[in-house]
């Protein structure tokens, strides 16, 4: 009887590893998705999180290889970008995606100087706006548009006079979109007063905003209780302590939501400006596959590529207001890029 047993496992062992084994081999690695991201966490919250996401699902429908890369510092990360971006191996294809606008300025510079290359085995995709050169491809989400739309509706709500709005760094496109984009729609039909706070004037690097969650559980949010009847945290991870602090203090201001729907972590988020980063990198991988990859692709409104989500128990009331702006605010958001 035991010997029965042993020789049933050994078949069942031997059936397992073929299966294994073809199902390795659906994998094209001669094919391979290379991502350079951040040393800033993979936090539900962050466009780099979304961004993984993304790719994932995308290579592995695909049966792509996919190698991440996570550099200790951004010098690490562009000097990585540009050493796999400025040959060929040989009979391999690959995309190297820089998940970080971060990356743009000394990209740009090395692509002046010619040491990117564009070739059928090797493109390099960045996830910029602002950033054009003919051996780079790029893909930019803006936010000028659904932040306009968020505006107006923030503009509406009786209980709302006063903003804040918090940038992790301003020299970033959509963090410009984003603060221009809503200011213009909450000061669309009456004067209100907004405050505009840049954490890079007095971080210690461009990047340190992004990662200020405890010092915004601390001491920003604090700041705005008693002042400000609503917060616009543009600053990557570091909205997570103000998503706390309203968790913790309810019902002191108001938090916008952005890049995800996070009306779950906070009964005083309204609504949630979105950016759907994980279907935009997954479009361009495929658009890639498939030999039809845009030098320099925008994804807007038009095509819901970003939205508004209105939070459950505010749909009442700011839902007839978000499809009452809707047109005017994509309208607004072509104009604002000529």
């Amino acid at each position: 009887m035991k010997i029965k047993y042993l020789i049933i496992l050994l078949l069942l062992a031997l059936f397992s590893c073929e299966d294994c084994d073809e199902d390795l081999n659906r994998f094209d690695y001669n094919t391979e998705v290379i991502a350079v991201f951040t040393p800033k966490k993979l936090g539900d919250h962050t466009d780099a999180g979304l961004c993984y996401k993304g790719i994932i699902k995308t290579t592995d429908s695909l049966r792509l290889a996919f190698r991440p890369i996570f550099p200790s510092t951004f010098e690490e990360g562009a000097e990585t970008i540009a050493k796999l971006a400025g040959c060929d191996q040989q009979g391999r294809k690959r995309l190297i995606i820089a998940t970080d606008p971060e990356y743009s300025d000394y990209l740009r510079d090395i692509a002046t100087a010619g040491n990117i290359i564009d070739s059928d085995d090797t493109k390099l995709l960045v996830l910029d706006g602002g950033l054009t050169h003919p051996n780079i491809y790029t893909a930019h989400i803006p936010f000028y548009g659904i932040m306009y739309k968020a505006g107006y509706i923030a503009s509406k709500m009786s209980d709302v006079d006063s903003v804040r709005i918090c940038l992790a760094n301003d020299k970033y496109l959509y963090m410009r979109e984003g603060r221009d984009g809503f200011i213009d729609g909450f000061c669309q039909e009456r004067s209100n007063t907004i405050d505009v706070v840049d954490f890079s004037a007095f971080m210690l690097s461009d990047t340190e905003g992004f990662t200020s969650k405890t010092e915004a559980y601390m001491y920003y949010a604090p700041e705005c209780y008693g002042h400000f009847d609503m917060v616009l945290p543009i600053c990557g991870e570091t909205i997570t302590g103000f998503l706390q602090y309203n968790r913790d203090f309810q019902g002191r201001f108001y938090t916008v939501g952005v890049e995800t729907d996070m009306s779950l972590y906070s009964p005083d988020v309204p609504f949630s400006c979105v950016r759907h980063i994980d279907r935009v990198i997954s479009t361009c991988i495929t658009d890639w596959w498939n030999g039809r990859l845009e030098h320099n692709r925008t994804f807007g409104m038009e095509e819901d590529w970003v939205e508004l989500v209105v939070a459950g128990k505010y749909k009442k009331l700011l839902e007839p207001l978000s499809q009452e702006i809707h047109n005017q605010a994509k309208e607004m958001e072509v104009n604002y890029a000529k």
